[in-house]
């Protein structure tokens, strides 16, 4: 619900007592000097503080407070009862209205309280014997309006020192909620391919334990292997989100977020390949991609990582994958496919497959992923950033698209 500046009960309350000061002070004072006035008694003070009781009491109501406000005003003049300070109670109202509850309606209702206790003021003055002049009623209405716009501008300042706010914890919570989505991704990306690798080997040595106990030491002996590995990722992802120096690098040119994110080498991709190849799938891989950005290179070595997982997670009758990655005039072209039956049920995307197209998509890049007709495949453009050097070579892959 929007709010304005007298929403808040303290600043409401200290209107109120200087209010209740102002008209109680000066209530008496004009009663004193004005000899023609009735005297003031016990019915004029409790109409006089009216106002500032209703500033104390109404702020949510302001169509009574308005109508309480200027009543209680026109019944004191019109029974005689000395002028004076008793309208400031009356416009301080009137602002409080005006600080309080949505800004259209409360401007509506402030403007209007003004016209009502301005002819409320006039009607009361023709049935005295002492109306004042009427200059003094028009400098009265002037000094009326100046405070409601003083308190207009009060208003918009509060509006958009508020919206500032709101805007400050909306990038807040969205700057929190994109960290989440980078810690899962890239924990993702590390355990997802370890796991399954170490999942593989663990099976091939209880298999091979009593039967081939050498072969089941060299399967525990990739495990260790494979372990440390997913340590050492997870420790450069860390050190990465914790910004330690080393750990990581933020891309000069190719990552518009800025965002800094752990890097890997393109000539390590030979070792995720391992797992296929300790189940026996042939895995080919022909990377030329030379002086590519790290920024780039991370979300192409991801692309391959994620790929080679769902390979073996999900692929039914797999016999080998190809693994290209070139680096052409329009960026990194990765292109990962393999021979499994394309008509065998596939699983449902998932984490990866989102995280896969997070990263690519977040680089202005584009990937395919879907059946050929003969097998499944993962397609992806990363572009380089504008200035990266670098010898470009063709891409022959780079006009073929997987259906699907």
């Amino acid at each position: 619900m929007e709010r304005g500046p007298l929403d808040r009960r303290r600043p409401r309350l200290i209107l109120a007592v200087a209010l209740a000061a102002v008209v109680a002070v000066g209530t008496f004072g004009a009663a004193h000097w004005q000899a023609g006035a009735r005297p003031l008694d016990a019915l004029g003070i409790a109409l006089a503080l009216v106002s500032p009781a209703v500033v104390a009491l109404l702020p949510r109501r302001p169509v009574p407070a308005v109508l309480l406000g200027v009543g209680a005003v026109g019944t004191y003049l019109a029974l005689g009862y000395a002028w004076g300070p008793v309208l400031a109670g009356a416009v301080g109202v009137l602002v409080m209205v005006l600080l309080t509850g949505p800004v259209a309606r409360a401007r509506v209702l402030a403007w209007s309280g003004a016209a009502l206790l301005w002819a409320t003021v006039v009607v009361a003055a023709a049935l005295r014997p002492d109306p004042p002049m009427p200059a003094v009623l028009v400098g009265g209405a002037a000094w009326t309006a100046v405070a409601l716009l003083v308190a207009g501008a009060i208003r918009e300042r509060f509006a958009r020192a508020a919206a500032l706010r709101a805007a400050r914890e909306e990038r807040e919570r969205t700057a929190v909620a994109t960290e989440r989505l980078r810690i899962a991704r890239e924990l993702h990306d590390v355990l997802a391919h370890s796991l399954s690798a170490i999942n593989v080997q663990a099976g091939v040595g209880l298999h091979l334990l009593d039967r081939d106990p050498a072969q089941a030491r060299s399967a525990l002996t990739s495990i260790r292997a494979t372990s440390r590995d997913a340590l050492d990722e997870v420790r450069a992802v860390l050190g990465v989100l914790r910004a330690e120096p080393g750990a990581g690098a933020t891309d000069g040119g190719g990552d518009p977020s800025g965002a800094r994110v752990p890097t890997w080498d393109l000539t390590t991709l030979d070792r995720l390949a391992v797992p296929l190849r300790d189940r026996g799938i042939e895995v080919s891989l022909d990377v030329t991609a030379d002086d590519v950005p790290p920024h780039v290179a991370g979300v192409a070595y991801r692309v391959v990582q994620e790929a080679l997982t769902n390979v073996a997670r999900h692929a039914a009758g797999v016999r080998s994958v190809g693994v290209r990655v070139r680096r052409s005039a329009g960026g990194v072209h990765v292109r990962v496919s393999d021979d499994g039956d394309p008509a065998a049920p596939s699983a449902e995307p998932g984490y990866g497959l989102r995280g896969m197209r997070e990263r690519v998509e977040g680089t202005g890049g584009t990937l395919v992923v879907g059946s050929n007709g003969s097998g499944f495949v993962v397609d992806a453009t990363i572009p380089l950033p504008a200035g990266a050097d670098g010898p470009a070579v063709p891409s022959e892959a780079g006009h073929e698209e997987a259906s699907g």
